[in-house]
Parts: structure tokens; C-alpha cells; sequence
């Protein structure tokens, strides 16, 4: 399992020697850095532009968290820019860490088969439920195919942090999706979201201005990759290996065009559960967008979990988001809908 994975991807966190933590994105990386966001900032070093701190690894309460990504690249523009990173190849403005810049790799893996070598007496209570519920997927899948992420990978969960599992290879990945309603049915652990704890899930999520709760209720309710385990939230990410999905950086160049709304059929909806998730489009039709739209995506795109599991084949959907062409050497162009960068974005079914 370890041998597929060469570099970070997603699901792993790196630690810079400023002692900030960034959660990585994507599969695949340009030479010199890995493409990866701002998760956790020492709170000492918010003050000084150079970040610098006497202390290696400082006390989990002198650590903050950002999460929205407006705020992620406010925090990085004021005190560190040299964490921002204007893309070649047409992604616009990333954050990234310069691999010379890495002090630790958080792998999720790794962390898992760690905390299972611990007796439970030597855990908290929130990484024991994580050994639980990595225990019942393990029934269906080697345990060598999971790993630890979220706070509990970099040791700066509370009681009442979620649990973040991820599931690596799409073999792995579509046994866990298949499994996961005899898992709900049967387990005394694990639990679908209620209806109020969906309302929550809309508010913290901060979609209440993109989707009205009557839709996101309707697009949730039949998830099986998240729900609740004790009474904490957890979530599976089922990640594709880099070679399950050739798009290499190197090779792929992205020309923005502008944002988009556009109403279509979903074709193919098996890549919606992965990361990346992949919904194939037909009958597409355009809305609106900011600039002229001579062609219309044949594909919705996105790295947030959030947008997985939304529609399967024959629904019909609208959306709005980042409108792309996609050319990868020696393949034949094609354009996307990009989810997961804009404020006004949205998914949801046609009424």
C-alpha cells in the first residue's frame, strides 16, 4: 500500500519549520512544492512575519485553527506570503510549502497502524473511536489501506473533534461504500445524521447562503460515508491512488474561464464518491456566466468531500462554480466545472 504512495496526497498534513500545518490537496505536485492549505497556526507566531518560534513542537491550546478558505488565505497573506504560490499552469493563486520548507510529514496511514500498536488504556477516548471504527472497515478491507487524518493525525484534537478516516485506492474504496449500510444497520456504533443534526452540519458547513435546508436535508440524508460514531461526527474520504487517476501536474495546464451556471443530466456519477470526485455531464445547459461561454463542461470537478455522493446517474442537477479547459499533454482537451473555491457555489437538483 505504502509503495503507491510516494509523495503526500491527500489526506496528509505538513508541518513547516515555522511550525505552521498545512493539509495537502490533490494527488500530484510540481517539482518544487506540494500543493497544500494553511490548517493550524502556533498562536505565538501570528505576530511576526517571520513565524519564528523557540519551541519545536508547541502545546496543542497554543495552536489555532483556520478553516474557511477566504480566512486560510488571509491569514498566509498577512503574515506568511511566501506560502502563496501563483500557478503555472493556470490554477491561479495556490497555497503551497516549498518541499525545502517541510519539517514533518504527517502520514495518515502511518498514524493509525501507530495508535493500534498502543493499548487502549495508553488513548484518549476520541482515538479509540477511531480504532473502532477503522476496525469494523477492516473487516472488508486491509487495514494497511487506511489511515488517521484530520486533528488526530497532528495530535491537536479535543473531545469533541470528528473523526477522519480515509480509505486509499479505488478497489478499497468502493468495498467500504458498498459496505457501509450493513455497517449502519448493524452497528450499535455508528449512526446515520438526524434531521437536526443535518441543520447543524448546514450552518457549520456556512452553506446556508448557498443551498436552502430543504435541498441540503434531501442531498445529505442518504450519504453513507459520513454520520455519527458516540455522538462526534466522522467522515470517510475514499482517495484514488495517483496512478488510478492520470492527471499529473506537470502535464496538465488549466485555462480559467470565468464562473458558470449551467443545468445538466449526470451521466456517470462513479467517480462522485472519490476523491478526486468526477461527475460526467450530458444535456448540458447554460444559465449564465461572467464571461462569454462558448463551451459548456462535460464534467463536474472538485477535491471537497462535501460534494461527494450528491447525484447518481440520470438526476438532474444545476450548479454553479469555476468554469475550466483542461489540456493534458497527448489528450484531447475538455472542460469542467470547478466546486469548491467560490462563495456563491452551489449544487443541488432541479426541482
Amino acid at each position: 500500500m505504502f509503495e503507491r504512495i510516494q509523495e503526500p496526497i491527500e489526506g496528509f498534513f505538513l508541518a513547516t519549520k515555522e511550525n505552521l500545518i498545512f493539509d495537502v490537496k490533490g494527488l500530484s505536485h510540481p517539482t518544487d512544492r506540494i500543493i497544500a492549505f494553511i490548517r493550524y497556526y502556533p498562536t505565538m507566531a501570528t505576530t511576526a512575519a517571520t513565524g519564528e518560534t523557540t519551541e519545536k513542537t508547541p502545546p496543542k491550546k497554543s495552536y489555532a485553527k483556520v478553516y474557511a478558505l477566504n480566512e486560510r488565505y488571509a491569514f498566509l497573506k498577512s503574515h506568511y506570503p511566501q506560502y502563496l504560490f501563483r500557478d503555472p499552469h493556470g490554477r491561479g493563486l495556490l497555497q503551497a510549502v516549498p518541499r525545502e520548507k517541510i519539517q514533518t510529514i504527517y502520514n495518515p496511514m502511518e498514524k493509525l497502524q501507530r495508535l493500534r500498536e498502543k493499548p487502549a488504556s495508553k488513548l484518549d477516548a476520541l482515538e479509540n473511536l477511531a480504532l473502532a471504527l477503522s476496525a469494523q472497515l477492516e473487516e472488508y478491507i486491509e487495514p494497511a489501506a487506511i489511515g488517521l487524518s484530520g486533528s488526530l493525525l497532528v495530535s491537536l484534537h479535543r473531545e469533541t473533534s470528528d473523526v477522519d478516516l480515509i480509505i486509499y485506492g479505488r478497489e478499497n474504496g468502493l468495498k467500504i461504500y458498498h459496505a457501509m449500510p450493513e455497517i449502519f444497520e448493524h452497528s450499535s456504533l455508528v449512526a446515520r445524521y438526524t434531521r437536526k443534526e443535518l441543520e447543524t452540519l448546514w450552518v457549520t458547513r456556512r452553506q446556508t447562503n448557498q443551498i436552502d435546508f430543504s435541498s441540503f436535508a434531501a442531498l445529505e440524508q442518504h450519504k453513507v460515508l459520513q454520520g455519527t460514531i458516540s455522538g462526534r461526527d466522522f467522515y470517510l474520504r475514499l482517495v484514488l491512488h495517483p496512478d488510478e487517476f492520470y492527471e499529473p501536474y506537470e502535464k496538465t495546464f488549466i485555462i480559467p474561464l470565468g464562473e458558470i451556471e449551467i443545468t445538466a443530466e449526470v451521466a456517470d456519477a462513479t467517480g462522485a464518491i472519490f476523491t478526486p470526485c468526477i461527475y460526467q455531464l450530458k444535456d448540458v445547459e447554460l444559465l449564465s456566466s461572467t464571461k462569454l461561454c462558448e463551451d459548456l463542461p462535460g464534467r463536474i470537478f472538485t477535491l471537497r468531500g462535501r460534494y461527494c455522493e450528491l447525484a447518481k446517474k440520470g438526476d438532474r442537477i444545476i450548479a454553479r462554480g469555476k468554469l475550466e479547459r483542461v489540456e493534458i499533454r497527448h489528450r484531447k482537451e475538455q472542460y469542467q466545472l470547478v466546486l469548491g473555491t467560490l462563495e456563491n457555489e452551489f449544487f443541488r437538483m432541479v426541482d
